[in-house]
């Protein structure tokens, strides 16, 4: 297909001979020659949208050709306009990478330079001695996390015409190692149960330990998701979750801020149904809530669990507490994390399916649930098989 001859910051589309959509624009040179920048597309409308955000970086003086960009320059661009959607955590995250990690080490690489070894070799430096106070290496998770991050940062490039193939992607990330989880047998759930009897934090203890919640949606749980039916079926719904995260400010005088995100993953968004006796002792709790507040001159509160004075509950606080609960008591020092644990050992202990319980816990898919209970599947499984004993 022919195509007319454009002028500077004019660009074309069209087909080629071998059917394929390009796109093509004139770029003005200093010494007065054209140079054509080409893009590739699987449609027409792909192509064109590329030549017109090509065109708006020309017209506004805001196009940067590759070679002359580097890296960090790059990484900015890519956090100032294309993670905007993104949670507030994650982009607090994405800023500690860039700013943090990689503007003074591969940040200086121009972007047609940066290849596979070098991504690799920045990757295996992190991992030996990449933690920021200098106390050892980032772990595998974490440098999971930043792959992520620069490998979507530079097929955009990629996509953009910049680079012509992404170097990250035959990069070899570490292998994740194993961590021994941490929960509540059954004899000691009950012991703690037990010793928690009447203690102010009783109430979101207990809903833990028999709804699997993550911290973050226990202390982001609002009245209006909690629906208690006495005489049917009573439920909460996981809608957000209340987190404390490095201030994206880094001017302002507070470090950290509180903040209410949405849950991580839309699998995370999920109804989670309660046994009678909780949604009991729930209905009772916050009537007693509501009481104290209004006693002290405060209106009914807005979060299910707060501090004495009405306002959400610190994670930190709400850590130290339940760590200073269990050392009182002779009980093993398990995190918060071990409630959501213990609830998902008695659920499968009790015989429920993993797919549902992999849904009530909000994962991903079922394959994620096995992997992280495979201690419990696996006693399950020598428990249900000597059954068959009987037979013998």
């Amino acid at each position: 297909m022919a195509k007319t001859k454009k002028a500077n910051n004019e660009g074309s589309v069209y087909k080629d001979k071998q059917g394929h959509w390009r796109g093509q624009v004139n770029i003005p040179s200093t010494d007065g020659k054209v140079k054509r920048k080409y893009f590739y597309g699987k449609t027409k409308k792909e192509v064109t949208d590329k030549v017109n955000e090509m065109l708006q970086q020309l017209r506004t003086n805001t196009y940067i050709e590759p070679c002359k960009m580097t890296l960090y320059e790059w990484l900015c661009t890519w956090y100032e306009n294309y993670t905007v959607e993104q949670r507030m955590s994650t982009r607090v995250n994405l800023q500690t990478f860039i700013y943090s990690h990689i503007k003074d080490s591969i940040g200086g690489y121009k972007l047609c330079d940066l290849n596979t070894l070098i991504i690799q070799q920045f990757y295996n430096q992190k991992i030996k001695s990449g933690k920021l106070d200098g106390s050892g290496g980032l772990s595998p998770k974490t440098i999971k996390n930043m792959h992520n991050m620069l490998h979507k940062a530079l097929n955009q490039a990629v996509s953009l015409g910049m680079i012509p193939k992404n170097p990250a992607d035959a990069i070899v990330l570490p292998k994740r190692k194993k961590v021994e989880m941490r929960y509540f047998t059954a004899e000691e759930q009950k012991r703690l149960q037990e010793v928690i009897r009447g203690h102010r934090l009783e109430m979101p203890i207990l809903l833990d330990l028999y709804t699997g919640m993550r911290q973050g949606e226990l202390l982001g749980l609002t009245w209006k998701n909690v629906h208690i039916d006495l005489n049917g079926q009573s439920y909460v719904c996981i809608t957000q979750t209340l987190n404390r995260i490095k201030n994206p400010d880094s001017n302002a005088p507070n470090k950290t801020i509180l903040t209410i995100c949405e849950p991580k993953t839309k699998h995370s968004f999920r109804t989670i149904p309660l046994l009678p006796e909780i949604a009991e002792k729930l209905n009772h709790y916050h009537e007693q809530q509501t009481a104290y507040l209004k006693s002290i001159g405060l209106p009914p509160a807005e979060f299910v669990f707060t501090s004495t004075t009405g306002t959400p509950i610190e994670p930190r606080d709400f850590q130290r507490d339940f760590k200073k609960i269990l050392v009182q008591n002779g009980l093993s020092i398990v995190n918060l994390h071990g409630l959501r644990h213990s609830f998902a050992t008695r659920s499968l202990e009790s015989g429920m399916n993993v797919k549902t319980l992999s849904k009530l816990l909000g994962h991903s898919n079922v394959g994620f649930t096995m992997d992280v209970y495979t201690h419990v599947t696996e006693q399950l499984q020598i428990e249900e098989i000597s059954g068959l004993q009987d037979f013998l």
